[in-house]
């Protein structure tokens, strides 16, 4: 009954200053609006990294073809060793123990038409083992064989985006494209995967299509820029990185001669391992700027109960000599200031929800609001009003019943 009573007391003396209590509510709010917002916001980023990172297939290492250095003759760099070969797609997979499957592959755009519609895309010869290592799974039809691979077969496979294109109300299955001047008979349907790891470009957009096939029929090469590597445990991805490096060295007599390495060797989760890490500690700086904000807002409610205390002297003092205790009084200001963020955290909460449901429909953010931002928020509102709230209602409580009732 007592807390009723002081929760009555408190509502009329927040409800006759609305100006005053509404820019306190409106502090707290905001500080509650910032946190849950800019959590929300990075565990979208985080999220989105996470998703990447599972893209990725299994413990995927990437070697893939070094630039050759610039010289007199050729100032500017971006001319592509054509050392990296099928062959040593194999001897990885048959001399590094730690490596559980290899996927040679060479990719590059061309002109794929069917009928009348033609598009660019990305024409990847590969073999069956990039399903796996790469995670690419069909939705319709098969993947190739390594009979097929081994015959330079007219098959291909095609991702989301150019059966959107090419087969836009027609089951792609069994029809003929024609990759320049190949015609290549459709055998499957990848499926949907989206951006590549790299956020450049998406990998929807490409034709998977038998290695041999690639390089006899369609790229007229003996080479390949890639090569997929999936490693057996992840906790050795860095030593199976040194020893395909050492047996690549060897393969191509760069020790021998003296010469840097033709390759490069890339594992996609370190890169995405530091976007996880950035991605959090833009969270945790602007998770820090919003509970700046919600301090701003306790040390507003600390003002508007220090100015109530102040204006309701003679009411404390009228109290205390009809039999209220010291507790009841600092039970009361307390009560007031916890209202006070209670409603500001309701209030920022509700403008949270606006502002990630905007996000979400406006902008290319990923926000994710989870029950613990939100409980975190909430809470944080309600202590930092509780601790805002101690000095003036201690204060109240402090005063002598005499000297507060001769207060004007």
């Amino acid at each position: 009954m007592r807390l009723l009573r002081n929760a009555a007391l408190s509502r009329r003396a927040l409800y006759r200053h609305p100006v005053r209590t509404a820019l306190a509510v409106s502090g707290t709010a905001v500080g509650v609006a910032a946190i849950v917002t800019t959590v929300a916001v990075g565990r979208g980023a985080e999220r989105e990294v996470l998703d990447q990172v599972d893209a990725l297939g299994r413990n995927l290492l990437m070697v893939r073809v070094g630039q050759l250095p610039p010289n007199p003759t050729r100032p500017a760099s971006g001319v592509a060793f054509t050392t990296l070969r099928e062959s040593d797609a194999r001897a990885i997979a048959e001399r590094v123990p730690l490596v559980a499957r290899v996927a040679p592959s060479e990719g590059r755009p061309r002109s794929v038409k069917y009928g009348t519609v033609s598009t660019t895309a990305t024409v990847r010869g590969t073999t069956p083992e990039y399903e796996t290592i790469r995670d690419f799974p069909t939705v319709a039809g098969r993947y190739f064989t390594h009979a097929e691979d081994a015959a330079a077969a007219r098959v291909a496979v095609l991702g989301a985006q150019v059966r959107d294109v090419l087969f836009p109300d027609t089951d792609p299955l069994g029809q003929w494209i024609r990759v320049g001047a190949v015609p290549l008979r459709v055998i499957g349907v990848l499926e949907r995967k989206g951006v590549s790891v790299d956020g450049g470009a998406t990998e929807d957009d490409q034709i998977l299509i038998p290695l041999r096939t690639a390089q006899r029929r369609v790229f007229n090469v003996n080479w390949i820029s890639t090569i997929y590597v999936e490693v057996r445990d992840r906790d050795a991805i860095t030593e199976a990185q040194a020893s395909i490096a050492a047996l690549l060295r060897e393969r191509h007599a760069l020790d021998r001669l003296h010469r840097p390495d033709d390759f490069l060797l890339d594992n996609p989760r370190l890169l995405l391992a530091a976007e996880l890490e950035a991605a959090r500690a833009f969270r945790l700086m602007i998770t820090g700027l919003g509970a700046v904000a919600l301090v701003v807002g306790g040390v507003g409610i600390m003002s508007l109960m220090t100015l109530s205390v102040r204006e309701r002297r003679n009411e404390v003092g009228l109290r205390v000599a009809v039999g209220a205790r010291r507790r009841d009084v600092l039970t009361q200001f307390l009560v007031e200031a916890v209202a006070v963020t209670g409603f500001g955290s309701l209030t920022g909460l509700a403008l949270s929800l606006v502002a990630v449901a905007a996000i979400a429909r406006w902008t290319d953010w990923a926000a994710v609001l989870t029950g613990s931002s939100v409980a975190l928020a909430l809470g944080s509102a309600v202590l930092v009003g509780a601790l805002f709230g101690v000095y003036p209602a201690q204060r109240a409580a402090s005063w002598h019943p005499v000297t507060a009732l001769r207060a004007e």
